[in-house]
């Protein structure tokens, strides 16, 4: 079972950049194949989120830096109108020739082990298994904006964007798991938009771990309408806009009541929220549990707020800074 060692404090605590050995640990430790296999999908959701959850404990404490380690700019090999771009034919883009790039709205780290299932039973060849992340604060539009080049609109609209008709990519949205579209093979790159699996969060059954492993059934149908009607010959980048943080039982972090009061009634059911107008500045927490980016005021780590209302019943959130909600899946494979 994974648990926090004193290893993994010397890690947090050593000078330089942590997201190296953070990368290794998500991928390879806590959200590995192997886990996902001997533990099943609810119980890997759970577990997984309990050392997360301990973790970012010990970073609050100790290591609160690591969350300025997320903040823009992305890296070049990790931008994703870079890797669609004809122009980009170099290794840091992480192909050359036709390309195409898959964004599953929502998808997290946690799914890289189903996202390696289907392609090899999909008989596609793995190029690179790493991670991405979401752009301050979590949320779709500011993704488009930052890693698409475009203004900060809905991916729905993307389709008629002449900014991407105009760099030779070919954007198509899918605005369901059962949605299917006709791809033009003749396109030099092509951006795949799927509101799945983020459009499924606000269901009922999204209060449940077990909602996780629906998803990964539904993953599979998303994968046949995508991935599997890409015209073969490119190299495919499968990632997502954002993370997400499970809030089961016990797996928020411990802060003062009072402190979440007053995150609760400035943030409301929201992670994070826009500095200014009738609410003024963001309240002041004991622990700095919120950062600013901009104008922007996010939940710094996985302090969970209590807003009323229907919001309050959901388990599954994001548009804050944290690890869950701020490291993304970034997996290349090749259709050739």
């Amino acid at each position: 079972m994974t648990s926090l060692t004193q290893s993994i404090f010397d890690k947090l605590t050593a000078p330089g950049s942590r997201i190296p050995w953070l990368t290794d640990w998500l991928l390879h430790d806590l959200w590995s194949p192997e886990r996902y296999e001997d533990l099943g999908a609810a119980e890997f959701l759970k577990r997984g989120e309990d050392t997360v959850n301990k973790l970012e404990e010990v970073i609050a404490a100790a290591a609160p830096r690591l969350y300025d380690e997320f903040m823009p700019p992305c890296p070049p090999e990790r931008h994703v109108r870079r890797f669609l771009e004809p122009a980009c034919q170099s290794p840091t883009a992480g192909r050359s020739g036709p390309a195409a790039a898959v964004v599953f709205d929502g998808l997290s780290v946690r799914e890289i082990p189903v996202l390696l299932k289907l392609a090899e039973r999909s008989n596609l060849r793995v190029i690179d298994i790493g991670i991405s992340f979401a752009a301050v604060p979590s949320e779709t539009n500011f993704f488009i904006e930052q890693r698409l080049e475009l203004p900060r609109i809905s991916p729905s609209t993307m389709e008629s964007r002449t900014e991407l008709r105009d760099a030779g990519i070919k954007a198509y949205y899918f605005s369901n798991v059962n949605d299917r579209r006709r791809l033009d093979a003749t396109s030099q790159s092509l951006l795949l938009w799927s509101a799945f699996p983020d459009n499924t969060y606000g269901d009922a059954g999204a209060r449940f771990a077990q909602h996780f492993e629906q998803v990964h059934h539904l993953l599979e149908t998303a994968w046949k309408h995508t991935v599997q009607e890409i015209p073969a010959g490119r190299r495919i980048v499968l990632t997502s806009d954002h993370g997400y943080i499970f809030f089961g039982h016990g797996l928020s972090a411990s802060r003062r009541r009072e402190d979440v009061q007053r995150l609760s009634a400035w943030f409301g059911g929201e992670r994070w929220g826009e500095i200014g107008g009738p609410k003024g500045a963001p309240p002041e927490a004991e622990d700095d549990a919120v950062a600013r980016y901009g104008n922007i005021a996010l939940i710094r780590g996985r302090v969970q707020t209590f807003p009323p209302g229907p919001a309050s019943a959901r388990a599954y959130k994001h548009g804050g800074l944290s690890i869950m909600e701020m490291v993304t899946p970034w997996v290349v494979i090749e259709n050739r």
